[in-house]
């Protein structure tokens, strides 16, 4: 009996000397060991664009860094924010994140979220930056920007243009320069870059506003770029100008990163982040971003946190002006 106290008093003493030295039992070992689990990241849009590919890469990357598979799962909707959303129900052990748009900022100042994106988010790593274009079929009447324009001022039908959801970067770019042009555009929002393309192909809508996922079809052919909604010309569409080179004081600025729930640790967190920053300089994964003609654009944690802080004051401003002109008309 004595004995077995003395072992008792022997072990509680260890784990107090742990405890001591930093070591809390649960904590730091449990953080030390992950991921010991394959990991669920979320894309908030439909397979096969560029968000998707971008991700997939990311995923494959990032799963050797950590000694886990990251699975991608595809949510499209409410255009790219259920990813965010979903954070708010899941717990914050690392386990399930998500690829965050800039519009997660943006759609709640336009409609009641379930998600709050300064409280409910924990900002893992910035990864990389869209580009846009504006795309037409390739025996498309209008041969330049200027003479779609000048359509969409004379048919009071508007022109119809395809993006992966209401209130994106793609739409509210147009928005504005509808705006700044007096010219009529109807917006018809996709689930995703495929179904957008497939319409655009099909006949079903004039122009597809996408993401670089344009260029194989570009490539082989099937669709001419017009315009870029870059602050700089794009490496991919050389000879596409850009709205500003135009005359439109117009461009979309729309970087993209992974995303977890509120309440993660700090040290999974770092290790995360770790893995996605390493994942950025895989040959793979670079291939894929050249691609689609992305930039990578690193922020860690701390710097992506600021980021978000920001991007939700400039994106409500945004919103702002949008109904205001729009209130205006």
């Amino acid at each position: 009996m004595q004995r077995r106290t003395f072992v008792r008093f022997a072990m509680a003493g260890a784990a107090v000397a742990a405890t001591g030295a930093g070591i809390l039992p649960g904590v730091a070992q449990a953080a030390d060991e992950f991921p010991t689990r394959p990991i669920r990241l979320i894309v908030p849009y439909g397979a096969g664009g560029v968000t998707d590919q971008v991700a997939r890469a990311l995923a494959d990357a990032a799963g050797r860094e950590l000694g886990q598979t990251i699975v991608v799962e595809n949510k499209p909707g409410v255009s790219g924010t259920l990813g965010a959303t979903q954070m708010v129900t899941t717990e914050p052990d690392g386990y399930t994140l998500s690829m965050a748009p800039v519009v997660i900022f943006r759609l709640p100042h336009v409609q009641k979220m379930r998600y709050d994106p300064l409280k409910d988010l924990t900002y893992v790593s910035m990864i990389a930056d869209y580009n846009f274009a504006v795309a037409v079929k390739k025996d498309a009447k209008w041969q330049t920007m200027q003479e779609l324009i000048t359509e969409a001022k004379a048919d009071k039908r508007g022109i119809s243009y395809g993006t992966t959801g209401i209130y994106g970067s793609q739409h509210l770019t147009i928005s504005e320069l509808a705006r700044v042009t007096q010219s009529n555009w109807t917006h018809v929002p996709y689930k995703g870059d495929a179904e957008a393309i497939t319409a655009l192909l099909s006949g079903s809508s004039d122009v597809a506003v996408l993401s670089n996922t344009l260029l194989p079809y570009v490539q082989s052919g099937q669709m001419r770029v017009l315009a870029t909604l870059s602050e700089k010309r794009a490496a991919d569409f050389p000879d596409a100008p850009t709205l500003k080179e135009i005359g439109y004081p117009v461009w979309s600025n729309s970087p993209f990163g992974v995303i977890g729930p509120a309440g993660m640790k700090p040290a999974v967190v770092k290790r995360l982040d770790d893995a996605f920053r390493n994942a950025l300089k895989d040959p793979k994964f670079l291939n894929v971003t050249r691609q689609y003609g992305m930039v990578t654009n690193y922020m860690g944690p701390e710097q992506y946190s600021a980021y978000a802080q920001k991007a939700f004051k400039s994106e409500g401003e945004i919103i702002a002006r949008l109904a205001a002109a729009m209130k205006n008309q």
